[in-house]
């Protein structure tokens, strides 16, 4: 009578947890598949898929100036676009509605100002106004910084600013879309938010803005310049 091989059985008993470790070791092939995949699409979704997002900034100094002998007046305002998405954005236009917060006869004033020119106002009338505003191309993860000029849509008289006081402004971006928008474009794609800031015309003087072309600096009402503390 031949007799049953130990070796034989304790193998044969050694099957089921060979197999429970194939299972775990699947597992987890396919947890960490899993991650890999989410962590692929997400990536791809930031750095080629995400729709422009624009930023726009004001720093707390901005200027009130005139043209035209001081017939009209214009604001020059610094302003930083920042593109936070993947995907080029394009700015048409910039509009600037100004209020003026001290009350009148008739209430508030207010008036409304295209982007016209970049660049400072210039001290001295050559002519020729600068570079007429165009519209942007922001390209993804990058920005667009420089001073745009802000001239009156319509009649420029009569004009707002009349004296020194307080002003609210509100800046708007009007983004558009590509020539050939695909969904996500229509779908996903949100204009910029309008920005809202004050400042302060601490004086003004007709001979400085109309025959010297002088440009007045408007502040935050509280702002002061940093100073270095001598050592």
């Amino acid at each position: 009578m031949t007799m049953p091989d130990p070796s034989l059985d304790s193998s044969m008993s050694s099957f089921p947890s060979i197999s429970r470790t194939v299972m775990r070791g699947s597992r987890m092939a396919t947890v960490i598949s899993a991650f890999a995949f989410a962590f692929s699409a997400v990536s791809f979704y930031e750095t080629v898929m995400k729709q422009p997002k624009l930023d726009v900034f004001v720093p707390p100094v901005i200027h009130y100036a005139r043209d035209s002998g001081g017939d009209i007046e214009l604001f020059a305002v610094p302003v930083t676009i920042a593109n936070e998405g993947a995907r080029t954005g394009t700015v048409l236009s910039m509009q600037l509605e100004v209020e003026a917060m001290r009350p009148g006869p008739n209430g508030p004033k207010s008036k409304r100002y295209y982007a016209a020119y970049l660049g400072e106002h210039p001290a001295v009338d050559t002519g020729t106004p600068g570079r007429a505003f165009a519209p942007l191309s922001i390209a993804g993860r990058s920005s667009f910084s420089d001073t745009v000029r802000f001239y009156p849509i319509g009649n420029p008289l009569p004009k707002l600013v009349d004296d020194a006081g307080d002003y609210r402004f509100t800046l708007t971006v009007e983004s558009g879309l590509p020539s050939k928008p695909d969904l996500a474009d229509r779908l996903l794609r949100k204009p910029p938010q309008p920005v809202a800031f004050e400042r302060t015309l601490p004086w003004i003087s007709e001979q400085q803005l109309g025959h010297r072309r002088h440009a007045i600096p408007m502040h935050l009402k509280e702002w002061k310049p940093a100073a270095s503390t001598a050592q």
